[in-house]
């Protein structure tokens, strides 16, 4: 009966050295997602910061292409100048209302 236990003994042992080293492996396989993961993330988090200085960069640049004096100076380039008189014609008919026959140029009024 020794033997028999000596044998039941050492076939723990051994079970116990390849559940431990299994486990091991396991976990060594984890650890090493994790890390990977990791700095996935941490890449993503700098990207995301990058993006976000970018877009207040553009924003800044938005809102100093769109001052009034930005637009000025440009309409000023152009030749466009402020008017002095604003003159309104008023018209006889109010063509919303009327109906145009366009073989005659006419506008008839209901």
């Amino acid at each position: 009966m020794n033997t028999k236990s000596k044998k039941k003994n050492k076939g723990l042992i051994l079970l116990v050295i390849l559940i431990t080293i299994i486990l091991s492996l396991i976990q060594l396989t984890i650890s090493h997602r994790l890390a990977s993961a990791g700095e996935k993330v941490k890449q993503l988090e700098l990207t995301a910061l990058e993006l976000e200085q970018k877009n207040i960069t553009l924003e800044k640049e938005i809102n100093q292409m769109g001052s009034l004096a930005t637009v000025s100076s440009k309409a000023e380039a152009l030749g466009l100048t402020k008017v002095q008189k604003v003159s309104f014609v008023a018209s006889q008919v109010p063509v919303a209302l009327g109906k145009v026959d366009y073989s005659s140029n006419r506008i008839s009024i209901p």
